[in-house]
């Protein structure tokens, strides 16, 4: 802590001294609140008032203080008066209340010279003292370390950060309305498995100690819903809590939120149909446009969203026709060719299309698109096309670079087929796939009981509001993100 900070805050802890000896509770237990700021500001010239809220501005001009004070609905001017207060009452609001603390105020509404709607305080009560400033001069947190680690400083000063913090939990709200209207069940699936699956992910791994056992933390809740589809659920989602161990950078931190649904009786284009219905309506009910501007480029959100096969993604983007090319130490080698970084001479076939459809075809990639039908290695979950095993029945939408805005597929309910593509998944950990999934023998029992035909989608809440706010950082979109260990 600076030594501006420590004097700033040993001043403060004589007002609070002060504000005890008096007789004052500095931290009361109830406030008398009648009013909020928004709706003091619209009340007719000389309406009674009581608000509270913090204040963020104090100018003293003789036996006249203009503050500010803001709550969470607006920000309003309040005015103490020499004259309208006990003139001792004045004196020790002057030279005790700061800048932060929170206060409460009785008083009448009236137009000062200047226009600007106030409030003419007959009372005030102290509700918190604070001890510590506020971001200087009040003009915004700038240092990015701070707004991150301190993000009740970042709320405070930036407006911004408070708009997408309210963004997220409409968009929220809105998922939940969206499902439930549509007769789907909301359900908890466990965030310590036994197993980790239903994604392609390095887990965090902790212990049990009364059971003596290794648990993981789910990176997706993929197989614990499909179980349910088997017990008899048809529409279920859970707007759930991941964790990968990965790394951290601007579309990625190492836990996150998705909503996750599956659907019985239906197929992945289903799927797209209702994405088509339900974007625009998250972006809706934000208050946002379907036509925007991201990274600098134009985006229009209105459907219908072209659908391309990734093999015809890559052949436009790429040059290269995956199909040409069935082995993967073929493929491997074009890759090299391409200067595709981060793999080797161990990395699977699908992972190694992935990585070509990332490095050229993605940054390309401006309206959405549903990119559909991936290569079976990039898929272990999802069900073969009929017409075309190589294939499956998946789909992603995709935008401004190629961020995956959801993934979703016809999901595999031949237990067979699903316990042969764990034994590859399994065969990929023991050669070096850090990210391959592990061998789930009770959901392939649950799948031998039989599960209809379904589909199931997982769309990632954190990069579809950072895409809708147009913010340059995962971080900005949550409100306490993952960070390295403080510096001392």
């Amino acid at each position: 802590m600076s030594e501006q900070k420590i004097n700033e805050e040993a001043v403060r802890l004589q007002h609070l001294q002060n504000i005890k000896e008096k007789g004052v509770e500095p931290y009361p237990a109830k406030s008398s609140r009648q009013n909020t700021l928004s709706e003091a500001r619209v009340s007719p010239e000389g309406a009674n008032v009581c608000v509270s809220g913090r204040l963020m501005t104090k100018r003293e001009m003789g036996k006249l203080c203009f503050c500010h004070l803001r709550d969470e609905s607006d920000r309003l001017q309040v005015a103490f008066s020499e004259k309208e207060l006990d003139k001792e009452d004045y004196k020790f609001f002057i030279k005790n209340i700061d800048m932060g603390d929170f206060v409460e105020v009785e008083g009448t509404m009236f137009v000062t010279h200047k226009g600007e709607t106030s409030v003419l305080v007959k009372k005030y009560t102290i509700l918190s003292k604070a001890l510590l400033p506020l971001p200087e001069k009040f003009h915004g947190l700038s240092d990015v370390e701070i707004r991150y680690r301190q993000r009740y400083l970042d709320l405070i000063s930036n407006e911004e950060s408070m708009r997408i913090a309210k963004i997220r939990s409409l968009v929220v709200r809105e998922i939940r309305h969206y499902f439930d209207t549509n007769g789907f069940y909301e359900v908890e699936t466990p965030i310590l498995q036994p197993l980790y699956g239903g994604a392609n992910a390095r887990p965090f791994v902790t212990h049990h100690n009364s059971l003596d056992m290794t648990l993981y933390l789910r990176v997706a809740p993929e197989l614990y819903l499909k179980r349910l589809i088997v017990g008899g659920f048809e529409k279920v989602y859970e707007v759930a809590r991941c964790f990968r161990n990965e790394g951290i950078d601007h579309n990625h931190n190492p836990e996150f939120t998705q909503i996750e649904f599956y659907w019985a009786y239906a197929d992945y284009t289903n799927l797209m149909d209702l994405i088509e219905d339900l974007i625009p309506t998250l972006i809706k009910s934000a208050g946002l446009s379907l036509k925007t501007e991201i990274d600098g480029q134009k985006v229009d959100f209105t459907p219908p969203y072209p659908r391309k096969t990734m093999r015809d993604i890559i052949r436009e983007y790429a040059k290269i026709d995956i199909e040409d090319y069935p082995d993967q130490k073929d493929l491997f080698t074009k890759a090299k060719e391409l200067k595709i970084e981060d793999i080797d001479k161990n990395t699977g076939r699908g992972k190694l299309i992935d990585e070509i459809y990332k490095t050229y075809a993605r940054p390309n990639i401006v309206n959405p698109i549903f990119m559909i039908d991936h290569p079976v290695e990039l898929s272990p979950l999802a069900k073969s096309k009929k017409e075309d095993s190589r294939y499956v029945e998946r789909m992603q939408l995709v935008c401004v670079g190629g961020n995956e805005l959801c993934n979703g597929f016809s999901e595999l309910n031949d237990p067979i087929d699903q316990e042969n593509r764990f034994k590859e998944q399994e065969r990929l950990g023991k050669s070096g796939d850090e990210e391959s999934m592990p061998h789930d023998e009770d959901f392939v029992r649950a799948l031998k009981h039989g599960m209809p035909p379904t589909a199931g989608l997982g769309m990632g809440i954190d990069r579809l509001i950072k895409l809708l706010v147009n913010a340059q950082n995962l971080k900005e979109v949550i409100l306490f993100p993952t960070l390295k260990p403080e510096s001392k």
